[in-house]
């Protein structure tokens, strides 16, 4: 453990006193709800409420942000360090922070508090490397990765490990290889629901461990802040959730935000000028040191860095460099926005919000108590030429390349309002959101929207274009359906395929007929007691093994683009080999072909870092499977590690539905519990209701707190 850090007489006054305005009722299931005087107070109390229930990964979360994680794990972590340098995220937040407006210093000022605080309160608790947390940790930026835009990872890291190295970059493109992860979200209006009530699901899709988890809280100020939902770790503003009035939901989208250059370094007199137009710029070069853990100790390392005005050099492709810009907005700005989304009362005040377009990428869904629904792809979008396809790197010499600002809000793709009374996201196409009151993808520029209709979009459409209305009830089961369409629409063709080169082959029969037996009896619907549905999952991965085998083609044609569509994006043959290596799989890691899905699909609250699965401790039996099947309830397994079982590692995290009655209505579930700690009673205590697709309460009036309260405190109690 390190030495604490100097805390001084008055620091300690000043937290005392804040801590003495806040109050925190844990509920039943330990879901913080934080009471302050003042919004900040709310930012002091939820950073306090996060580190009681999991300090370790908050740390975490900081030293990866900050670019020090080479500091506690060594060389290996180097790349991820190297790209807070390339990004200069320390650099950026300071400054940020420094101009910022006085409600985020405030903001920031207390979240910071309330962490040193609870660090003041508990001087047993172990630092591995933090001593203190200054409020521009808040305003730290994240990183880009041009992978998305035709460039392998491969040459990524070559590059990365020439800067470490400070020798020149080598490797070129070995595919561009990515795994798909996302969210779900949906809007019904009164006109489509049983109670003549807005209904809202949230539904993020992301990692289990590690950096970017959801934590469950609600935040009340006396100057009118009353909002519900998750943040992501770390941070102390609600990324999805909703108050009394308005609610709102986030997914990953296909919108373009980032553009990917090729740099022509081609003056040999001058190696640090790049081409621009008819003549050429200088680019800026800098020096950046970082710190690594070694045997003996520490090491410092000097690192070489370079960026054009487009952004940071961040890989090579031939003889191009290859640099990336990012259009989202300074933290403090995007913070700004989400607050105010936080603070919204209706349309008109989130929409003027949304206005504001800080947050590049995400999508964000809309319900509330008027009965208004709307979505909107993206909402930072830079206006750009139509003559190329921004899906691969651009010449970056050619001026014709540079944005010309951004789109105004009114002119991204979105629906507000439709006469289906119904709205749908799962990382899919704006394009199908609404059924018949969808927008046209003719008035959009492409790179407005790159997404396809995938298999979690079918299902959610399937289920939501019916005459039925839908009750909050309803609505609970709907989310979490175990229809797969990916194999209501490929299995027949499998099986067709089957049947054909089964009557050229005595061989075949004899392996493959009784797996396609009970693949023909099956309903296309997981089930913890189902072998067709082991057999439909092993043969995924059988296919996503094989997908991204293929030769890489256009950046959009990544394997994630593969899983939609009506027809098999294979032969038939090939389809039938792979339904062979799935049988065989299970049978050389099971001993048979047949074994039901809830005995080998786990899950299991890992620890260490990478998380460790162990067949011999406790787990749950789960029948959901990976999203790209069409499971709306998306659970993805991990690396196998030692382990014979599959165990759960992304999927769905924090889900909650919303009411928009009177009185709000609201069920959530997270896939653990509230509290890391092994010892606490809201480590596993949602688990059981997680893999039946179960939800809790999710209690938002203080009178129902106080009912179901556990505990009742000021920070520091």
């Amino acid at each position: 453990m390190h030495a604490l850090a100097q805390t001084t007489t008055d620091a300690v006054s000043a937290w005392q006193a804040q801590a003495n305005k806040i109050t925190i009722i844990r509920d039943n299931w330990g879901v913080p709800h934080v009471y302050g005087k003042q919004d900040a107070d709310c930012a002091f109390g939820v950073m306090y409420t996060q580190c009681e229930d999991n300090f370790w990964q908050l740390e975490e979360t900081f030293i990866s942000a900050l670019g020090r994680s080479a500091e506690l794990y060594g060389e290996s972590r180097l790349p991820a360090d190297v790209s807070v340098a390339l990004f200069e995220c320390v650099k950026k937040a300071k400054a940020d922070y420094a101009s910022a407006p006085k409600l985020i210093r405030q903001l920031c000022n207390s979240a910071a508090a309330g962490i040193n605080y609870y660090l003041y309160k508990h001087p047993d608790t172990e630092r591995r490397l933090l001593l203190q947390y200054e409020p521009w940790y808040f305003l730290l930026p994240g990183t880009d990765n041009p992978a998305s835009h035709g460039i392998s990872n491969a040459a990524v890291r070559a590059y990365t490990n020439s800067i470490i190295r400070g020798e020149a970059a080598e490797g070129e493109d070995d595919g561009i290889a990515e795994r798909e992860n996302g969210s779900n979200t949906m809007a019904i209006a009164p006109v489509k629901s049983a109670s003549g009530h807005s209904l809202l699901l949230i539904n993020p899709h992301v990692n289990f461990f590690g950096n970017g988890q959801r934590y469950e809280c609600h935040l009340i100020s006396e100057e009118g802040l009353n909002v519900s939902g998750f943040a992501i770790f770390g941070n102390f503003y609600i990324w999805s959730g909703f108050n009394a009035h308005t609610g709102w939901a986030h997914t990953n989208s296909g919108v373009d935000f980032t553009d990917v250059y090729l740099e022509h370094f081609d003056d040999p007199a001058h190696p640090d000028h790049y081409r621009y137009g008819t003549g050429y710029r200088v680019a800026t070069n800098w020096q950046d040191t970082l710190l690594v853990k070694t045997a003996n100790g520490l090491q410092a390392r000097t690192i070489s860095l370079q960026k054009t005005h487009h952004g940071p050099v961040v890989a090579k492709k031939d003889a191009q460099l290859v640099t990336i810009r990012n259009v989202t907005a300074p933290q403090s700005r995007y913070i700004e926005q989400c607050w105010k989304m936080c603070r919204s009362k209706n349309f008109k005040t989130f929409r003027t919000a949304m206005n504001m377009r800080t947050l590049g990428y995400p999508n964000t869904m809309y319900a509330d108590k008027n009965g208004r629904t709307a979505y909107w792809h993206g909402n930072a979008v830079p206006k750009r030429s139509t003559q190329f396809d921004w899906r691969n790197p651009v010449d970056g010499s050619n001026p014709a390349t540079e944005w010309k600002g951004l789109h105004k809000l009114k002119d991204i793709a979105q629906v507000i309002d439709p006469a289906t009374g119904w709205i749908q996201n799962c990382n899919s196409t704006p394009y199908m959101a609404a059924g018949v009151s969808s927008p046209k993808q003719s008035d959009y520029p492409a790179y407005m929207a790159y997404d396809k209709h995938i298999f979690r979009a079918v299902e959610a459409v399937r289920l939501l274009d019916s005459k039925d209305k839908i009750s909050f009830e309803a609505f609970g089961q709907l989310v979490v359906s175990n229809h797969l369409p990916m194999m209501a629409l490929w299995l027949p063709q499998i099986l067709h395929s089957y049947d054909s080169l089964a009557q050229l082959s005595t061989d075949l029969p004899n392996r493959l007929g009784a797996v396609a037996d009970t693949l023909r009896r099956w309903n296309y619907r997981y089930a913890l007691n189902s072998q067709a549905t082991t057999l439909a999952v092993m043969w995924y991965l059988q296919y996503d093994e094989w997908n991204k085998s293929r030769p890489a083609g256009a950046a959009g044609d990544d394997n994630a683009v593969d899983l939609q569509g009506n027809q098999l994006p294979m032969s038939g043959a090939t389809a039938v080999e792979l339904l062979d290596k799935a049988a065989s799989a299970l049978k050389a890691r099971f001993g048979t072909s047949f074994i039901n899905w809830g005995d080998i699909n786990r899950l299991q609250r890992a620890t260490g870092s990478p998380e460790r699965f162990d067949d011999n401790k406790p787990s749950w039996p789960v029948a959901a499977v990976p999203s790209p099947l069409g499971s709306l309830f998306a659970f993805g397994n991990g690396q196998v590690r030692g382990q014979q079982k599959f165990y759960g590692t992304r999927g769905n995290t924090y889900t909650a539905i919303v009411e928009f009655g009177p009185r709000i209505k609201a069920r959530s579930i997270m896939y653990f519990g509230q509290s890391a700690n092994p010892a606490s009673s809201h480590y596993l205590d949602q688990a059981p209701l997680y893999v039946a697709g179960k939800f809790k309460d999710a209690w938002f009036y203080r009178e129902d707190i106080e009912k179901h309260a556990e505990r009742t405190y000021h920070p520091g109690e």
